[in-house]
């Protein structure tokens, strides 16, 4: 029992000196971060901007082909970014944050979304503690490149690459471990709402990133 106190008792005091000292009133960080991405924009085929031009001339039954091809619009990958931003009065961080991912929808096409966004987060408890809990809200750009579908045999296929881009709003949590006052591990989770602007069609879906990261505070 003494023994179990006793390291407990040193493990409370190495925790201690390695914490950060004092809370600064302006700190610069820039962080690196990656992980897995869940992307559904299965609602493109309802406003046509995978390839507009199949939605007008095609019979019923062909259309019908495409729709149940685009409904797979979803699907899961990689992603990897960083940010950077400033800490102000120890509790509120302002930051722009950059994202790459590679996808693969379950129809069988590969997709890559781009995202920069500009954000705002709430340190719950400061950044004084080793353990730093924080919310997160951010507003920004997002583009997305994937193949459209076609026609081809009397199957969907992927056809013409299709580009669509527009806005993102993103709410998130984060968990970040300062173990020294220059350097910090996390990991976040974040789910965004995009929408798209493709010409005369417009479009939305959302995406639900899973990332680990590392801070370098200046």
């Amino acid at each position: 029992m003494r023994k179990a106190l006793a390291m407990s008792v040193v493990v409370l005091l190495g925790l201690e000196v390695a914490a950060p000292a004092d809370a600064s009133w302006f700190e610069i960080y820039i962080r690196g971060d990656g992980g897995f991405e869940y992307l559904d924009m299965t609602a493109l085929d309802y406003a046509g901007a995978l390839d507009p031009a199949n939605y007008d001339t095609l019979p019923r039954d062909q259309q019908e082909i495409i729709d149940n091809m685009t409904k797979n619009y979803k699907g899961e990958g990689w992603m990897a970014g960083g940010s950077v931003g400033v800490l102000l009065l120890d509790f509120v961080d302002l930051g722009v944050d950059f994202r790459q991912s590679g996808l693969s929808f379950d129809s069988g096409t590969d997709a890559d979304l781009t995202q920069l966004v500009l954000h705002v987060a709430w340190h719950l408890l400061g950044t004084e503690l080793i353990f730093d809990p924080s919310l997160l809200m951010g507003l920004g750009y997002s583009y997305l490149t994937t193949p459209g579908v076609t026609l081809e045999g009397g199957a969907a296929v992927a056809g013409e690459e299709v580009t669509t881009n527009g806005f993102i709003g993103r709410a998130g949590a984060a968990l970040d471990i300062r173990f020294l006052s220059w350097m910090s591990v996390g990991a976040a989770v974040d789910f965004s709402f995009l929408y798209f602007d493709a010409g005369e069609n417009t479009s939305w879906g959302f995406n639900t990133d899973l990332l680990g990261r590392l801070s370098f505070h200046i």
